[in-house]
């Protein structure tokens, strides 16, 4: 049976059911989480290792941290025949915080799984720590569950095991058999599971899970928006379940790829750990749709109303063709503005013609003088003077602080244009609407953008990591930041450097997505005093596990393209005098 039918048997098969089914496909399932230290995983980056050792971890256990040596021994030995180790913590009275505390004084060498929904915990079926599971590096299947070995028991432990059960799992991996389950071995501290204590099969659509894809979801998925489909009623949703647990699982949605537990912002679109949960539970119990009206079949169509009203300006763009495939250059367009005088421009609205092939947009005032008040290098036109950054749909702003961007008489904008294709040939016509002040402002907003331009990133380079700073020299307020890269980028950090030496990290994008370009807008502004360092750090992974790598092969250099590289911290700032 070819592929896309046997899906829709399976579509078809869950919607006819009285209570419908999750469906779990051993090739697509993923999942991912971030680690103690705020670092991310999905596992199928990890698709090119032998297999993937998870050891079930918990703040406390006698029996785990008795383990450990035994654990780190064997991760040593076996992380160089090529297998991937990670230790998972699913505990309901643990955190981040505690975790990391625990690696730290117990010296953890394997990155700590934080699974504080137990999305995994429900998945791989996670009772008891110190409990090791193998799993195929493609398919998530199971290899091996047990213990490590036979060394400890409850409140007893030998000085040498006489058995070695997750070597010998390994050890048959390797050679290509089926290892010996000893599941029915293992000897931990008890996993409390939220499903054993919450009733989450009275979970219903109408009362629990519609709010929350209403408010979290359909800003995206609606008539007329970017998303490829749109949730407009149950039966939809229940049609799309399977894809909807496996991009939670995976953390591919919401694309909100801020760490959440740094910063806080205005515009995020994150999705907590009990919505997550409650969306995958009732995925899992049924899909029950309850009583009363279905939210999702009351929200409109994507309208372009203004979002703050009539602009005083309104501009359209020249109308651009989309091919259906490919990798596409950058597009520029010029808008010479209608200000005979000098003007404060209060905000901007970005609203693109077709939502689904615009990528991002940026505004950039390249033939103005431009000067920083707060560093003394060289200013760089391109990426220093830029007006606004927009992507993923209408992005609408007003300046904050009764602040404004001067735009000096008969400005002239260009408007670089980055397109994606859709499999047929699309178009465009995005329209700017433009803000003024009707007086001087009190404050300037600018811009400014440490950037990297001097780099190589070798053919193959894996973890290869950039640096851009800039030192500043007056007191200012951190408004935006958008750190940006291309498509090798893997992670990316906006962090500041106090006078004092202290570091402190104000974006942390641990899963950078070249696909979604974020202006990340602080819920409150951030005070950085002159002396300090705005630093942007990126990691790069020019290697085949990179799934957006274009060419591995190539070696790569500062360019525009977006097949070069980049390492740019975009942040709008106001002077805190």
């Amino acid at each position: 049976m070819p592929k896309i039918a046997f899906y829709i048997v399976l579509v078809l098969t869950l919607i006819a059911c009285n209570k419908p089914k999750a469906i779990t496909d051993s090739r697509t399932n993923d999942y991912a989480l971030y680690d103690e230290s705020g670092g991310f995983h999905r596992f199928s980056y990890y698709n090119n290792s032998k297999a993937i050792v998870i050891w079930v971890q918990g703040n406390g256990c006698p029996i785990v941290r008795n383990a450990l040596t035994d654990f780190h021994e064997i991760a040593s030995e076996y992380d160089e025949k090529g297998f991937t180790f990670f230790m998972l913590n699913s505990n309901i009275q643990d955190n981040r915080e505690s975790i990391k505390e625990e690696a730290s004084e117990f010296n953890f060498q394997v990155p700590v799984l934080d699974d504080a929904a137990q999305l995994i915990a429900d998945e791989l079926d996670i009772t008891i720590t110190a409990e090791a599971i193998v799993l195929h590096p493609t398919t998530r299947k199971i290899l091996y569950r047990g213990p490590i070995n036979n060394r400890l028991d409850y409140e007893v432990q030998k000085n040498v095991a006489s058995d070695n059960y997750l070597k010998d799992a390994l050890d048959a991996v390797l050679k290509g058999r089926t290892p010996v389950q000893k599941q029915e071995m293992t000897r931990g501290c008890t996993v409390t599971r939220l499903s054993k204590i919450r009733k989450e099969d009275t979970l219903t659509y109408t009362k629990d899970i519609a709010p929350i894809l209403e408010q979290k979801c359909a800003k995206c998925h609606i008539e007329g928006g970017i998303a490829p489909w749109s949730m407009t009623d149950y039966n939809k949703i229940v049609g799309w379940s399977a894809m909807m647990k496996q991009v939670l699982l995976s953390k591919r949605m919401p694309p909100w790829k801020a760490d959440p537990h740094i910063g806080e912002f205005s515009n995020s679109l994150a999705l907590e750990d009990s919505n997550a949960r409650k969306i995958v539970a009732w995925i899992d119990n049924g899909m029950l749709r309850g009583e009363g009206e279905d939210l999702l079949t009351t929200i409109p169509p994507l309208n372009k109303l203004w979002q703050n009203g009539a602009p005083d300006e309104i501009y359209k763009m020249e109308t651009e063709t989309i091919p259906p495939t490919g990798r596409l250059r950058y597009r520029y367009q010029k808008i010479a503005l209608k200000n005979s005088e000098d003007k404060w421009l209060k905000g901007i609205e970005i609203q693109p013609g077709n939502p689904k092939v615009v990528h991002h947009v940026v505004i950039t005032n390249t033939e103005a003088a431009i000067g920083s008040p707060i560093t003394n290098r060289e200013q760089r036109k391109w990426t220093d003077n830029f007006i606004a950054l927009g992507g993923s749909g209408i992005q609408s702003t007003l300046f904050p602080e009764e602040s404004g961007i001067f735009l000096p008489k008969n400005t002239k904008l260009t408007i670089q244009m980055h397109y994606t294709v859709t499999g047929k040939e699309e178009t465009d016509q995005t329209v700017l609407g433009l803000y003024y002040h009707d007086t001087i402002p009190k404050k300037e907003f600018y811009p400014l953008s440490p950037s990297n331009t001097e780099f190589v990133i070798p053919p193959f380079g894996k973890n290869v990591k950039l640096i851009a700073e800039d030192s500043i020299h007056r007191d200012i307020k951190l408004h935006y930041i958008m750190p940006h890269m291309h498509y090798r980028g893997k992670s990316i950090t906006f962090s500041v450097q106090y006078p004092d030496g202290r570091k402190e990290i104000i974006v942390s994008v641990p899963d950078f997505n070249f696909n979604w370009q974020r202006l990340y807008c602080l819920k409150e502004p951030k005070s950085i005093p002159k002396g300090s360092k705005i630093i942007v750090e990126g990691i790069y992974d020019n290697t085949y596990q990179n799934p957006f790598n274009p060419d591995p092969e190539q070696e790569l250099t500062f360019g525009i393209q977006s097949t070069d590289e980049m390492l740019i911290g975009f942040f709008n700032y106001t002077l805190d005098d």
